[in-house]
C-alpha cells in the first residue's frame, strides 16, 4: 500500500475498543499517539460527541477497517465494551473488519472466567441471549492471533506499543478498501517480497551500526516506489528522517549549496538555517544527537552523495541511509551488494497493466482477445511498471482493432513520458558508451558476451579496455548480461532504434547506423551522404535485385559493421544475392570490424580491402572460390564462417591470422584439401569441416589449441590424420575410414568420439581403453564392425557406449573388478540382428541407467539386469521368450524410477510375463524412503508394458472396462501405505495411423463420506520415440505403473484423529498422444487398481533372497516369518482404511 492509498482510507481507519477505567489515561493515550504519529487514523470514544448513545459507536465501527480490542482485567465489567465486541464480531464474520486482540497484563485463558463472573452480575439485568452473544464474541476475538503484554513488565510498555504499531501497519497493507472506495493509483503488486528483501539488508532490529543500502535498477522499475514505501513504514522509528526525492533534478535546478541547505532543513525540520550554517560541519552537534533515516532518490553520481552527505561524520551510529540510482558503480563504495529491483512477474504485471487499461481494472479470461493481447503487451514491457502504466493508459477505452494495430507496431510504447526519461539517462552517458549502446541495439543484441566485447571495445588492447563500455552499460542498466549473452530490454531497444532513425539527433548525424531498408537503398544509390555511416543492417528479403556501382562503398570511410541478411530465410533459398556488381567491387576500407554478407556474389573479396581491424568474417552460401589470392595482415580476426560456400576450392590467404579462434567451412563441397599455412593458427579452438564431401585428407600440422574437430560427412576421407593432441570432441561420423590410427592414444583429453555410420570401419584398436577422459563412444551404424575389444584398463569417465546397428554378435566382456565398462550409464544394441543373449555379467554394470535393445530380432533370452537400471527398451525383440528371474537385482534402499518396455515381444512365455509383473510389485514395495518427503507430489516411479490380455491377479480391484469404482474401507492410507499400483489392458487393433509418442494415463477421484474430494491424473506408462519413427504395436498390451504418494505420513497423523471415514474411488484410464490429445482408436478393455504398502521388517530383510529363489513357472512363492506364511507377490490386503482428508489440497 502506497502513501497515496493510505491518504484515501476512511476517516476512522482503526477503532480502539477498551475499558477506560483500566487503560484510558496511560496505555491507550500512548498507543493512540503512536498510531497517529505513524499517520494511522484512529477513533477512540473521546472523539464522539458527549451524550451520544452506543449507536454512534456502532456507526464508527462500520466505518473502520480494523479494530484493536484491548482486553484488560476489568474489561468484562463494561457492558458497552461487550456490546462493541459483539458488533466487531459481526463485521469480522462478514469479512469487512480485521480484529486484533491486545492482551494487556491479562492472560487469554483468564478472560472466560472474568466474563462468567461479570455475567453473574449482568445476568440480573440482561436476557440470556445477550449473555450468549457476549460469550460468542469473546471466544471469536480472543482466538485470533494477537499481542500480549505480560503482567509485571511495565518497563516494556513502550516497546510493546512499538510492536503494536508495526503489526497494525503491516496488517493494513492487506486490508481491502471499504465499499465505494477506489484507490487512485494501482497497488504496487509484488512489492511485499521486495520490501522483505530490502528489510533484511537494512536490519532495523540492530541499532549499533549505520547501514547504507543501494536500490538500483533501470528507469521505471519501481526504485522510488520501493524506497518510499520503506520510508513510510519505518520513519516512526527515527526522530529525524527525510525522503529526499529527485536528487539529480534538484541539484541541477538549485545547485549544490541550495540543495544541501534544503536537505538539512528537511532533516532537522526547520526552515531558518542561514546560508553560512548550511554545512554538515556547522550543524554536526545537532545532527549527531539523533539517529536518522534518509532516503536519497534518483542519485546519478557519487558527487551528488558527497554534496548531501558530506564526509558522513555527522551520521550517528544506528542510522539508515537508502539511495536509489540507475548506476550501480558508484554506489558500491557504500553498499558492495546493492539491491537490484526485479521486474514484475507475469501475474503481477498483468494485474498492474489491467488496472490502467480497463475501466473495472481487471482483465478476465472471458474477454477473449483482450486477455491474449494484454499478455503480449505485458511481455513486451518485461515487467517494467512505468511502461505497463503508460501502455495501459494509452490503450484504455480503445477498440480491439486499435489494440491490434499498436501491438504490431515496432515501437509499441510511444508515450513521451518514457521516451523523455530514457533520453535523460542516455544524455548522461559518455560518447563511447552511447556508440556501444546503439551498436548493440542495431547489430549485436543477444550475442555472446565475449563476442560482443571483441567487436565493440573502443580500445586497442585485448582484454580490459575492450570490455569497459559493455561493463559500464551493464552497471547503468542499459544492457544486461544473461546466460553469457548481451541482452537489452525491449523498451531500451525501441528507444535506441528511434534514436538511430532520427535525423534530429546530432550524434546520429555524425555516426549513422542504417537499419531502414529505404534509407539503405538510397545510400547505396548515392542519394545521401555516406561518409558518416557507421553501420548497415539490410534485410534483403525487403528489397529487389539491384545492380550497384563498383564504388558504392568507397566513401564510407567510417564503416565498421556491414550486415546483409534475410529475415524470412537464413539461406535466402529463393534467390541469389540481390546486390549485384557487374563491374566488380572496390572496398578500400580499413576500419571494418564485422562483415556478415549472405550469398556474397563475387568469387573473392576485393583486393583493395584492408582487413587490419576485421574481427568477424561471415560469408555463408557465397559464390566465393577463394577469399584472397595472397595472405593479408589480419591480427584481430577471430571468427571466419564460409559455410555452404560450395564454390570454395581452397582455403588460403590466412597465414597471418594468429588469433583466429573458430573456422567454419561446413558444406564447402568443392574443398578437397586444407593448406599447410594453417599451422600458424596457434589459437584455433574450433574447426568445422562437416559435409566437405570432396575433402580427402588433412594437412600434417599441429594445431595446439584445437579442442573441437568436426569431419562429419566427409565421404572421401579414408584416413584420419592427427592434427592436435588436445582435441576434446572428435566427429568422424559418416567418413570412409576403415580404422583408427594407433597414435589416437595421444588424445588424453578426448571426451567424445563419434564414429556413427562409418560403414567401412572394421575394428576398434585396443588402445582405445587408454583414453582416460573418454565419456562417450558412438559406433551406431558401423555395420562392418564385428567385435569390440576387451578393455582391461580403468576408464572412470566412460559413460556412453552406442553399438546399435553394428555386427557385434556378443556382449563386450565385462572384466571382474573395475574396468572400462564399469561406469557406463548408457548402452545400446538397437537393431542388432546377431546378438542372441546378453552375458550374465551385465548385472555387474551397477551404474547402468539406460539399455536399448529395440529390434534385436535374434535376442532370445534376457539375463538378470543391473539394479539401478532406469529404462530397458526391448521393443520389437520378436524372438525374446525367456526373462531370467529375478529380472533385476533389488536393493532395499533404492528409490529411483524405472521403466521396462517389452512391446511387440510376442513370444514372451507366461512365466516371463509373470516374472516381469512380479518384479514391478517387489520393487515398488521396497520404496520406503520417498513417501516421507515433505512435499505433496504424485510421481510415476516404476512401470512396464508387454503383450497380453490379463490383469495380474495381485491387483485387488479389476474391471472389464476403462473405468473402475472401488469402495475403500476405513484406514486404507495407514502409515505403511506408499502408493498406488495401476494396470490397463490396451487394444491397438483399430490404431492404424500410429505415431512416435503414446501415454496411458489414469484420472483418479477419491471421495470421502464427509464430502471431501480429490482428483488428480497420473501416468501409467508409454513412450516417446525421438525423430519421426513410429512405434507400431501389433496386439493388446498390458501397462502397469506404480505411483508414489508423497507426504502421506504427515497427513495420516491428522486422519487418525477423525476416526473411521471410509472412502470410495473412481479411476478412468485413457490413451493419449503425449500432448494431452486422447487417441480414441486405442481402447482400454480392462483395468486394475491396487494399494501398495511397505512390507514388514522381516519381509524387507529377506526379500532379495526370496526373489533370487523364486520359481519362474509363474507360481506364487512364499516364505515363512514369525507372523506366518507371507506371499511375496501379493499386496498387503486393503482391509483397513482411513478417512480421505489426506487429500487436503484437493478438498472442495
Amino acid at each position: 500500500m502506497t502513501s497515496a492509498t493510505i491518504q484515501n482510507l476512511p476517516d476512522h481507519q482503526v477503532f480502539l475498543n477498551f475499558r477506560g477505567f483500566d487503560v484510558r489515561y496511560c496505555f491507550i493515550s500512548h498507543l493512540e499517539k503512536a498510531l497517529r504519529d505513524a499517520k494511522i487514523t484512529v477513533f477512540v470514544d473521546e472523539d464522539a460527541a458527549r451524550g451520544e448513545d452506543l449507536t454512534v459507536l456502532f456507526q464508527q465501527i462500520e466505518k473502520s477497517n480494523m479494530a484493536l480490542v484491548v482486553f484488560s482485567r476489568t474489561y468484562m465489567e463494561s457492558e458497552w465494551c461487550l456490546d462493541e465486541l459483539v458488533k466487531i464480531k459481526e463485521r469480522v464474520d462478514k469479512g469487512k473488519l480485521v480484529a486484533i486482540p491486545i492482551f494487556y497484563k491479562v492472560d487469554a485463558d483468564e478472560l472466560k472466567e472474568f466474563l462468567d463472573k461479570a455475567c453473574e452480575t449482568h445476568g440480573k439485568v440482561y436476557a440470556t441471549h445477550i449473555l450468549e452473544k457476549w460469550k460468542a464474541a469473546l471466544e471469536c476475538i480472543k482466538s485470533k492471533m494477537g499481542l500480549t503484554l505480560e503482567n509485571g513488565k511495565k518497563s516494556k510498555e513502550a516497546g510493546f506499543i512499538e510492536i503494536i504499531v508495526d503489526h497494525v501497519m503491516q496488517s493494513l497493507k492487506n486490508v481491502p478498501p471499504l465499499e465505494g472506495e477506489k484507490p487512485e493509483m494501482a497497488s504496487p503488486f509484488g512489492i511485499e517480497h521486495r520490501i522483505k528483501q530490502v528489510e533484511e539488508k537494512l536490519d532495523f532490529d540492530r541499532c549499533d551500526k549505520t547501514r547504507y543500502v543501494g536500490i538500483v535498477g533501470m528507469h521505471g522499475i519501481g526504485k522510488t516506489t520501493l524506497a518510499t514505501e520503506l520510508f513510510n513504514r519505518y520513519e516512526h522509528k527515527f526522530c529525524r528522517c527525510v525522503n529526499f526525492l529527485n536528487v539529480r533534478e534538484k541539484l541541477k535546478t538549485y545547485g549544490a549549496d541550495r540543495a544541501r541547505k534544503k536537505f538539512l532543513e528537511d532533516l532537522l525540520q526547520v526552515t531558518n538555517i542561514s546560508d553560512d550554517e548550511a554545512t554538515h560541519g556547522c550543524l554536526e552537534s545537532k545532527l549527531l544527537s539523533s539517529k536518522v533515516f534518509v532516503v536519497l532518490d534518483d542519485v546519478s553520481s557519487a558527487s551528488q552523495i558527497e554534496v548531501l552527505l558530506g564526509n558522513r561524520n555527522w551520521i550517528k551510529e544506528g542510522s539508515r541511509i537508502v539511495i536509489t540510482t540507475r548506476d550501480r558503480v558508484f554506489i558500491t563504495e557504500l553498499d558492495t551488494n546493492p539491491y537490484v529491483v526485479p521486474r514484475l512477474n507475469l501475474e503481477d504485471g498483468l494485474r498492474y497493466f489491467s488496472f490502467y487499461a480497463f475501466e473495472d481494472h481487471i482483465c478476465k479470461p472471458e474477454m477473449g482477445n483482450y486477455m491474449q493481447m494484454s499478455i503480449e503487451f505485458v511481455d513486451y514491457a518485461r515487467g517494467n511498471p512505468l511502461a505497463l502504466r503508460e501502455l495501459g493508459k494509452d490503450l484504455r477505452g480503445k477498440s480491439e482493432t486499435q489494440w491490434k494495430s499498436l501491438l504490431h507496431t515496432p515501437a509499441k510504447c510511444p508515450h513521451n513520458i518514457i521516451q523523455n526519461l530514457l533520453k535523460i539517462s542516455y544524455s548522461e552517458l559518455t560518447q563511447q558508451e552511447k556508440d556501444v549502446f546503439l551498436d548493440i541495439a542495431c547489430f549485436f543484441r543477444s550475442e555472446d558476451e565475449y563476442y560482443a566485447r571483441s567487436l565493440l571495445g573502443s580500445g586497442h588492447s585485448e582484454s580490459v579496455q575492450a570490455a569497459r563500455e559493455i561493463t559500464d552499460l551493464s552497471h547503468k542498466f542499459f544492457i544486461s548480461i544473461s546466460g553469457g549473452c548481451v541482452e537489452m530490454h525491449d523498451l531500451l531497444h525501441t528507444f535506441a532504434m528511434e534514436l538511430c532513425s532520427s535525423t534530429s539527433c546530432g550524434v546520429n548525424q555524425e555516426k549513422r547506423r542504417l537499419c531502414n531498408s529505404n534509407y539503405i537503398v538510397a545510400a547505396l544509390h548515392g542519394k545521401m551522404e555516406t561518409n558518416n555511416v557507421r553501420g548497415i543492417s539490410l534485410d534483403m528479403s525487403k528489397v529487389t535485385h539491384m545492380p550497384l556501382n563498383k564504388l558504392v562503398f568507397t566513401n564510407m570511410c567510417n564503416l565498421r559493421y556491414l550486415k546483409l541478411y534475410s529475415s524470412t530465410c537464413p539461406r535466402e533459398c529463393k534467390s541469389d544475392c540481390k546486390l549485384n556488381f557487374p563491374d566488380g567491387l572496390s572496398f578500400p576500407l580499413e576500419g571494418v570490424r564485422y562483415i556478415d554478407w549472405l550469398k556474397f556474389p563475387l568469387k573473392e573479396l576485393p583486393p583493395d580491402f584492408n582487413p587490419m581491424n576485421l574481427v568477424d568474417l561471415r560469408l555463408p552460401y557465397s559464390n566465393i572460390e577463394q577469399v584472397w589470392k595472397v595472405s593479408k595482415e589480419t591480427p584481430k580476426l577471430k571468427w571466419v564462417d564460409l559455410n555452404n560456400s560450395r564454390m570454395l576450392q581452397k582455403f588460403s590467404g590466412f597465414s597471418k591470422a594468429p588469433n583466429l579462434l573458430r573456422l567454419n567451412l561446413e558444406g564447402c563441397t568443392s574443398l578437397d584439401c586444407l593448406s599447410e599455412e594453417m599451422k600458424t593458427m596457434e589459437r584455433l579452438v574450433f574447426l568445422n569441416l562437416r559435409g566437405c564431401t570432396s575433402l580427402r585428407c588433412l594437412p600434417k600440422i599441429n594445431l595446439s589449441s584445437l579442442t573441437t574437430l568436426i569431419l562429419s560427412g566427409c565421404l572421401k576421407l579414408r584416413e584420419f590424420q592427427l592434427i592436435s593432441e588436445n582435441i576434446e570432441y572428435l566427429y568422424l561420423d559418416g567418413t570412409a575410414i576403415k580404422d583408427l590410427p594407433t597414435d589416437i592414444v595421444k588424445l588424453q583429453r578426448l571426451i567424445l568420439l563419434n564414429l556413427k555410420e562409418c560403414r567401412r570401419l572394421e575394428n576398434i584398436p585396443q588402445c582405445i581403453g587408454k583414453l582416460k577422459a573418454l565419456r562417450e563412444l558412438i559406433l551406431s551404424g558401423c555395420s562392418n564392425l564385428k567385435s569390440f575389444p576387451n578393455l582391461g584398463d580403468t576408464m572412470e569417465n566412460f559413460r556412453v557406449l552406442l553399438l546399435d546397428g553394428t555386427s557385434i554378435d556378443e556382449m563386450p566382456k565385462i572384466m571382474s573388478g573395475s574396468n572400462s565398462l564399469s561406469f557406463l550409464r548408457r548402452l545400446s544394441f538397437r537393431k542388432n540382428d546377431l546378438i542372441s543373449k546378453l552375458g550374465s555379467d551385465i548385472s555387474q554394470l551397477y551404474h547402468l541407467k539406460w539399455l536399448d535393445l529395440k529390434y534385436c530380432k535374434n535376442l532370445r533370452s534376457l539375463s538378470t539386469l543391473p539394479p539401478n537400471l532406469q529404462c530397458l527398451d526391448a521393443h520389437g525383440c520378436i524372438s525374446l521368450q525367456i526373462v531370467t528371474s529375478p529380472l533385476a537385482f533389488l536393493m532395499p534402499t533404492e528409490d529411483i524410477h524405472s521403466m521396462f518396455i517389452f512391446t511387440n515381444c510376442c513370444k514372451l512365455n507366461k512365466a516371463a510375463k509373470n516374472d516381469i509383473a512380479s518384479h514391478i510389485l517387489r520393487k515398488c514395495r521396497l520404496i520406503s524412503d520417498d513417501h516421507h518427503n515433505e512435499s505433496f507430489v504424485f510421481r510415476a516411479l516404476i512401470g512396464t508394458c508387454y503383450p497380453g490380455y490379463e490383469v495380474p491377479p495381485w491387483f485387488s480391484h479389476q474391471a472389464f472396462s476403462s473405468v473402475l469404482e472401488p469402495k475403500l474401507p476405513p484406514h486404507w492410507c495407514d502409515n505403511k501405505f506408499v502408493g498406488l499400483a495401476l494396470c490397463a489392458i490396451v487394444s491397438f487393433c483399430d490404431y492404424k495411423d500410429q505415431k512416435n509418442r503414446l501415454l496411458v494415463k489414469c484420472t483418479c477421484e477419491f471421495e470421502n463420506l464427509d464430502a471431501s474430494y480429490s482428483r488428480f491424473s497420473v501416468p501409467v506408462g508409454g513412450w516417446f520415440e525421438p525423430g519421426n519413427e513410429p512405434r507400431t504395436i501389433e496386439s493388446d498390451h498390458v501397462f502397469i505403473g506404480y505411483i508414489s504418494w508423497l507426504n502421506i505420513k504427515k497427513l495420516q497423523e491428522e486422519e487418525n484423529k477423525k476416526g473411521c471415514v471410509p472412502s470410495k474411488a473412481k479411476l478412468r484410464f485413457v490413451v493419449t498422444d503425449g500432448t494431452g490429445e486422447e487417441i480414441t482408436q486405442c481402447e482400454v478393455v480392462k483395468c486394475g487398481f491396487g494399494l501398495v504398502y511397505e512390507p514388514d521388517d522381516e519381509v524387507s530383510n529377506v526379500v532379495s533372497l526370496a526373489a533370487a529363489g523364486m520359481s519362474i513357472n509363474g507360481e506364487q512363492t512364499t516364505f515363512t516369518s514369525d507372523k506366518g506364511e507371507c506371499p511375496v507377490e501379493s499386496p498387503t490386503t486393503a482391509n483397513s482404511t482411513k478417512g480421505n482428508d489426506m487429500f487436503v489440497q484437493g478438498n472442495v
